[in-house]
C-alpha cells in the first residue's frame, strides 16, 4: 500500500513544486513585463495541482469537499491568468484596464458559487465518495450552474492561445524560436483539458491535467531565463526587424546572445541557434573585447572582422535595454558593414599617398617619410643613402613611340624597383622620369650595387625597352649621409643630383657617386645592357 501512495502521490508533488519553483522566480523578476502575469498563472496551476493531491488524500467526504473547491480556486483562476499573461506577452497590456476588473468581478462570482455549493448544490449535484485505490474518491454530477465554468474558462483560453498563435505568424523570424518555445509550453495543458474532455484517454480531466502543470511551467521557465524572454523580447521587438541589412545582436546582462538577425550572423560568421544562451566571448571574442573595453564609451565603434577568413569592417553601435523599472537587462547590437567605406577611404588615403601612375610613394609623401629617417640616421649615426634615378632620352620614348609607350616604361621601372628593393626602403616619383631611393642602413657601396643591380636588370624588362628603338637605359646619382656631411635632407639630395648630373656627362647608362663635392665615376660603361652570362 505505501508503495503505491508513493507510486500515485510523488508526480503530482512534483509538478506542483516545479509550478511553484517557476512561480517563485517568475516573482523575483516582478519588474520585467510579462513575468508577474506569468508567475500569477504558475501559482494556480500550482494551488490546482496541490488542491487535486489533497483532495485525494482526505479520508472524509467534508474534508475532500474543501480541497475540491480549493482546487477549483486554481481551475478558476487559470484561465483568466493565462489570458493576462497572453496580453503581457504579446505587449498588448502591461497594466491591469478596467475590462479587467469586470473580469475579475466574475471570476470571483464563479469561486463563490463552488465554494457556498454546500448550502445550494447549484454547481455539484449529490457529491459523494466512491471506493478507489489507493484513495476513495468524490464523485458529483455537475449541477446546473456548472456550465458557468467553461463558459468563462475555455473563451479566455481560446483568446490568450489566439493571440500568441498570432503573434507567432506576424512576428520576424527571429523571435519565432522564442515564441513557439512559449507557446508549446503553454498549450501543453489546455491540449490535454480537451482530450480529457472528448473522452480520448481514459483518464478524467482532474486527474491527468495537474500532471502536465509542471512540464508546461518548466518549458516556460526554460524559455524565460534560456532566451530572456521578458526581459528584452519586448523591448527590443519595436526596434529589431528582420529584414535590415545591418546585424543586429541582443544580449543578457551577462553577454549571453539571445538573438541575432541573418545580417549579424552573415557577418559574424555564427549560427543562431547553436549560439543561443552562449556567452559572447565564446564565440566573438573581438565583439566582446569592444564592449567590455575600459575606453570612455562611443555612440559608434568600428571593429575589424574576418568572417570566413575575410577581412571586413563593421560599424558598433550599442543600445542599453531596460525593462520597466530602468533597470539595465542587456545590450542591443547593431553591426552596420562598413567594408566598402573603408576600402574607398584606403584607396582616397592611397592617391594622397602615392603616384597616380607608377603606384610608388608620391614626391611629398617621400618627403615625410625621408625627414623621420634621416634625422634618425644623424641621431644614431646609422648610415643612410639616397639614390636619384633617371631614365636616358625619355623623350625620344615619347616622342616616338607616344605617350603610352612611355607611360609602360615608367610602371616597368617602378615595379622592377618594388621587386628588389627591402621593406623599410622608401621609392618615390621625383618628377617626370625622375626616381628617388631612400636607403636607410646603407652605405654608398652598397648602394651603388643596388643602382648598378637595377640598371643591369631593367634591361630585361620588355616593357622598359619597347621593340623599335635603342636600349632604353637609366642614370643614377648616389650620396651618402657620411660622405656628403649634409645638415639637412635637402642637402642630401642635392648631393644625390649633383652625381646623377655627373652621370649624365660621362655619357648616361651608368651610376655615379658623390664624394668630397666631386661626383665620381665608379662605373664603367657596360658593353652591353644584357644580363651577365653564368
Amino acid at each position: 500500500m505505501d508503495l503505491t501512495i508513493v507510486r500515485f502521490t510523488l508526480p503530482y508533488l512534483l509538478s506542483a513544486l516545479a509550478s511553484l519553483w517557476i512561480a517563485m522566480l517568475a516573482f523575483r523578476r516582478r519588474g520585467v513585463t510579462g513575468g508577474q502575469a506569468f508567475g500569477w498563472l504558475a501559482l494556480a496551476e500550482t494551488i490546482w495541482t496541490l488542491g487535486y493531491v489533497f483532495q485525494r488524500f482526505s479520508p472524509t467526504l467534508a474534508m475532500q469537499l474543501f480541497w475540491n473547491n480549493v482546487q477549483f480556486l486554481g481551475a478558476v483562476t487559470s484561465p483568466l491568468a493565462f489570458f493576462f499573461f497572453s496580453q503581457c506577452y504579446t505587449r498588448r497590456e502591461s497594466r491591469i484596464p478596467p475590462v479587467w476588473r469586470v473580469l475579475m468581478l466574475v471570476t470571483l462570482a464563479l469561486l463563490g458559487l463552488i465554494w457556498s455549493d454546500s448550502l445550494h448544490h447549484l454547481f455539484r449535484f449529490q457529491p459523494h465518495l466512491v471506493p478507489s485505490e489507493p484513495f476513495p474518491e468524490l464523485v458529483f454530477a455537475n449541477g446546473p450552474l456548472f456550465f458557468l465554468y467553461p463558459l468563462i474558462g475555455y473563451p479566455l483560453l481560446i483568446a490568450g492561445a489566439y493571440r500568441i498563435v498570432v503573434n507567432y505568424i506576424t512576428a520576424p523570424r527571429i523571435f519565432r524560436l522564442q515564441i513557439a518555445t512559449v507557446l508549446v509550453g503553454i498549450l501543453i495543458p489546455w491540449i490535454t483539458t480537451v482530450i480529457t474532455w472528448l473522452n480520448f484517454v481514459p483518464l478524467r480531466l482532474h486527474d491527468i491535467t495537474p500532471l502536465t502543470f509542471g512540464i508546461s511551467n518548466l518549458i516556460v521557465g526554460w524559455a524565460l531565463f534560456r532566451f530572456g524572454l521578458f526581459d528584452l523580447i519586448p523591448v527590443a521587438y519595436a526596434t529589431l526587424v528582420e529584414s535590415m541589412a545591418d546585424g543586429v545582436l541582443v544580449v543578457d546582462g551577462e553577454e549571453r546572445i539571445l538573438d541575432m538577425n541573418l545580417a549579424a550572423q552573415k557577418m559574424l560568421g555564427i549560427r543562431l541557434v547553436p549560439s543561443l544562451g552562449i556567452r559572447l566571448s565564446a564565440i566573438h571574442w573581438r565583439l566582446d573585447a569592444l564592449l567590455k573595453s575600459d575606453q570612455p564609451a562611443s555612440p559608434v565603434q568600428e571593429l575589424e572582422i574576418t568572417p570566413g577568413g575575410e577581412n571586413r569592417w563593421v560599424e558598433v553601435r550599442l543600445i542599453p535595454l531596460e525593462d520597466n523599472a530602468h533597470t539595465a537587462q542587456g545590450r542591443l547590437i547593431l553591426l552596420h558593414d562598413i567594408t566598402e567605406r573603408k576600402q574607398a577611404e584606403e584607396r582616397l588615403k592611397e592617391m594622397a599617398l602615392t603616384d597616380y601612375l607608377t603606384g610608388v610613394y608620391n614626391r611629398r609623401h617621400f618627403f615625410a617619410l625621408a625627414e623621420t629617417e634621416f634625422e634618425r640616421s644623424r641621431r644614431t649615426g646609422h648610415p643612410l643613402s639616397i639614390i636619384l634615378l633617371d631614365i636616358d632620352h625619355f623623350k625620344t620614348v615619347n616622342d616616338t613611340l607616344g605617350h603610352a609607350a612611355g607611360d609602360r616604361a615608367l610602371q616597368a621601372l617602378a615595379r622592377h624597383c618594388r621587386e628588389r628593393l627591402r621593406p623599410y626602403d622608401a621609392l618615390a616619383r621625383y618628377g617626370g622620369e625622375e626616381f628617388i631611393l631612400l636607403l636607410p642602413n646603407t652605405n654608398e657601396n652598397e648602394a651603388y650595387a643596388i643602382a648598378n643591380r637595377l640598371r643591369i636588370g631593367l634591361a630585361q624588362e620588355a616593357d622598359f625597352n619597347p621593340p623599335g628603338l635603342a636600349p632604353v637605359t637609366i642614370s643614377s646619382g648616389i650620396a651618402d649621409l657620411a660622405t656628403c656631411q649634409a645638415e639637412t635632407l635637402d642637402r642630401l639630395i642635392e648631393c644625390a643630383d649633383s652625381a646623377l648630373y655627373r652621370a649624365k656627362q660621362q655619357g648616361r647608362d651608368r651610376a655615379c657617386i658623390f664624394r668630397n663635392s666631386n661626383a665620381l665615376n665608379l662605373n664603367v660603361r657596360s658593353e652591353s645592357l644584357q644580363a651577365p652570362q653564368e
